[in-house]
């Protein structure tokens, strides 16, 4: 792993930031191919702006996963797609982190790929555990196209947006807090999978218990390039991998074709009825996390 250090007046801003609250930075890892040189220059200067300090942890390769590698990351009944060589990669990456927060001596340690964007005052956030909340597993501090599922009430607050129970949440790994405790527990509960990490993270809920509860913040203080603008510099090697699979599905006889578009209607009718149903009658309420 590489030490990213901050500046001397970095380390000034972030000074100002925190003030004299006591407050105690957390510990943040940043996965990064070791060819991706712009990659990790853009998150030097989007952290270094905030006066933020982060540790590089070394992507797995996907151009370097053995045959065994790859069949850990085949293992059970995918509940979406089978998975290419760069997302098992992109997990077992996520994977080497968790094995790092499981084992330090920290609370807490965000996880963050690098290619996202950091909001105003994201130093707040990153730079201060005192907001986090006590039974917190993970928050996930990102925000993404898809509608997310969460709490109607808040739990805590931290420069200004709120952080909410999530129930449900469809994509998105590119930056979130995660306990030491949780991290033992997913690490321990990972040797093998076949679903992305985005999915196995907020939506297959074989990970935690009960003690163990996922937080989304809103508005996000972070946001992947995909996420926020077209015009992408950094891209992203997973989207064209999940491209191919999208053409080879698509390569069915004409019936199967029309079968699953007509599913597809009757599911977003269903999905809506569903989120009318959860904003009315429950707890919880569907929205589209903010950025900001």
């Amino acid at each position: 792993m590489e030490a990213f250090r901050i500046s001397e007046q970095s380390a000034k801003i972030f000074s100002r930031l925190a003030g004299n609250r006591g407050e105690t930075a957390v510990k943040t890892l940043v996965i990064n191919l070791e060819r991706e040189t712009a990659r990790l220059g853009h998150m030097r200067k989007v952290f270094g702006e905030q006066g933020l300090d982060f540790t590089v942890v070394k992507a797995v390769d996907a151009k370097l996963l053995s045959q065994e590698e790859l069949k850990v990351g085949r293992t059970g009944t995918p509940r979406f797609y089978e998975l290419g060589a760069g997302e098992i990669a992109c997990f077992l990456s996520h994977r080497k982190c968790w094995e790092i927060a499981a084992q330090s001596d920290d609370a807490y340690t965000v996880i963050c790929e690098d290619d996202i964007f950091l909001g105003e005052n994201a130093s707040a956030i990153f730079g201060d555990e005192s907001w986090i909340p006590a039974d917190a597993g993970v928050v996930r501090l990102e925000a993404c196209r898809p509608k997310t599922l969460i709490g109607k009430a808040a739990v805590s607050t931290v420069a200004g947006r709120k952080v909410h129970p999530l129930r449900v949440a469809h994509a998105g790994a590119g930056a979130y807090l995660i306990s030491r405790s949780c991290a033992q527990v997913l690490h321990a509960n990972s040797r093998a999978f076949c679903d992305p990490v985005d999915q196995f993270l907020y939506s297959s809920r074989s990970f935690c218990d009960d003690s163990l509860v996922i937080y989304q913040v809103n508005p996000s203080p972070a946001i992947q390039e995909v996420f926020l603008r077209k015009d992408r510099i950094l891209g992203s090697s997973l989207f064209g991998e999940r491209f191919d699979i999208e053409s080879i599905k698509q390569k069915k006889s004409s019936k199967i074709l029309i079968l699953n578009k007509t599913n597809k209607v009757f599911k977003k009718i269903f999905r809506k009825f569903s989120e009318v149903i959860d904003n009315i009658f429950t707890d919880d309420r569907w929205v589209r996390i903010g950025f900001r």
